[in-house]
C-alpha cells in the first residue's frame, strides 16, 4: 500500500527532508499510533502535547476512530499548533459546540437504543466541525504520512485510507455502530475501524515503523472490575477481549521494534456521551505522560474524573421502559427529543 506523500509547502519540505536526514542516519523511524475511545479521546491531546515539547516527532501516524480524527489534525500540523487546534477542537465539543450527541441525560440510553432507525445520532455535527476546523482538506496535503482504517461490516475486513479527502475517511473510521449510522464508500459499507481490533501496530510496522509510541485512552493492564449489573459484566467480557487483542498484536511485533505505552493518567468513569470532562482528561494525560517521557516510569493513575449522576427522572425513565417495553412510548420520547 502506498502512503501519500505530505503537502508541497515549505514546512512539507522540511519535513520530508527530516525523515529522510533520519533514515540516511540509520535513525529509528517513528509512528504514533492512536487509538479508538470516544469521549475519552480528550486524553491523546494531553499525550501529543507531551510528545511535542518533548521534541518527539513522527515519520508516519496510524489512527482508529477518535484517534484517526485526532491523527489527522496533528499529521497537519505536527507541532505546537495542532496542538493547540485539536485543544480548540476538544473545547468546542465540550461547550457543545457543536453537539455532537444530545445528551442521554434528557433520554436514556436503553430508550435511544430501542427506536426505530440505524443509530441513535447522525454525523452531521461531527462532518461540520470536521470541515470547519482541519487545515487540511487531502491525504495529499499533510505534513506527516497518516492513515486511518475503517471495518466493512459485510466482509469483516480492515479498510485503511491513505489518499483522497480526509474527512470521508474519518467519518467511515468514527462511525461508532448504533450510535453513529454505517458509512457507504466505493461499494462498501463501513463502521468504525475500532470493531476488529483498536491499536493498530500491525499497520505502523508493516509500513516500516520501528520505534512505536501507542496513545491508548484507557488502560490495558489487568484490573479488577466488581460487577453489580449485567452492564459490567458485558464490559468486564469487552475489555478481556481487548486486552488479548493488543498482547496478541504485541507477539507479533519483531524484536528490533521499540514500543513505547504512553499513560492515560487517569481512570474516567464517564457516560459514553459526556464530553464536558475532555479538557480535565487531557490535562491529566499531559501531566503523566511528561512524567513518563521524562523518567520512563508510568505514573499510577488518578481516580476520575466521572460524570454528573443521572436525574431521577432518567432513572425512572430506563425502569419505566424496562417493565413496560411500550415501544410506541418510545418513538413519542424521539419525536419528543427532535424538538
Amino acid at each position: 500500500m502506498s502512503v501519500s506523500q505530505p503537502g508541497t509547502d515549505d514546512r512539507g519540505f522540511i519535513d520530508r527532508a527530516r525523515r529522510f536526514a533520519r533514515r540516511a542516519l540509520g535513525r529509528r523511524t517513528v509512528a504514533f499510533v492512536l487509538s479508538g475511545g470516544g469521549n475519552l479521546g480528550a486524553v491523546q491531546v494531553g499525550m501529543l502535547r507531551a510528545l511535542a515539547e518533548a521534541d518527539v516527532v513522527p515519520d508516519l501516524i496510524v489512527g482508529c476512530s477518535v484517534g484517526a480524527i485526532n491523527g489527522a489534525a496533528f499529521a497537519a500540523e505536527p507541532d505546537q499548533r495542532g496542538v493547540e487546534r485539536l485543544d480548540r477542537i476538544w473545547g468546542r465539543i465540550a461547550d457543545g459546540d457543536p453537539d455532537l450527541m444530545p445528551s442521554s441525560r434528557f433520554v436514556h440510553p436503553t430508550v435511544q437504543m430501542a427506536r426505530r432507525g440505524e443509530s441513535i445520532h447522525s454525523q452531521s455535527r461531527l462532518e461540520q466541525l470536521l470541515d470547519e476546523e482541519l487545515t487540511a482538506k487531502t491525504f495529499k496535503q499533510l505534513r506527516i504520512p497518516f492513515s486511518c482504517v475503517a471495518t466493512d461490516v459485510d466482509t469483516a475486513e480492515e479498510v485503511w485510507f491513505d489518499q483522497g479527502r480526509i474527512v470521508p475517511a474519518l467519518l467511515a473510521s468514527a462511525a461508532l455502530p448504533a450510535v453513529y449510522p454505517a458509512r457507504s464508500f466505493a461499494g462498501r459499507n463501513l463502521i468504525d475501524g475500532g470493531v476488529l481490533r483498536e491499536i493498530h501496530v500491525h499497520q505502523a510496522v508493516a509500513l516500516g515503523a520501528t520505534e512505536l509510541y501507542v496513545l491508548h485512552v484507557g488502560h490495558l493492564d489487568q484490573r479488577p472490575n466488581e460487577v453489580q449489573r449485567p452492564f459490567d459484566s458485558a464490559m468486564r467480557a469487552y475489555w478481556t477481549a481487548r486486552r488479548y487483542r493488543f498482547a496478541d498484536d504485541m507477539r507479533r511485533i519483531p524484536d528490533h521494534c521499540v514500543v513505547h505505552r504512553m499513560p492515560a493518567g487517569s481512570s474516567p468513569v464517564l457516560r459514553f456521551d459526556d464530553f464536558t470532562r475532555g479538557r480535565e482528561l487531557a490535562e491529566l494525560a499531559y501531566e503523566a505522560s511528561s512524567s513518563f517521557l521524562q523518567t520512563g516510569r508510568t505514573p499510577r493513575p488518578v481516580e476520575g474524573p466521572t460524570s454528573d449522576q443521572i436525574e431521577e427522572l432518567d432513572e425512572d425513565l430506563a425502569e419505566q421502559f424496562a417493565n413496560e417495553t411500550d415501544l410506541g412510548r418510545v418513538e413519542e420520547i424521539t419525536e419528543f427529543e427532535r424538538r
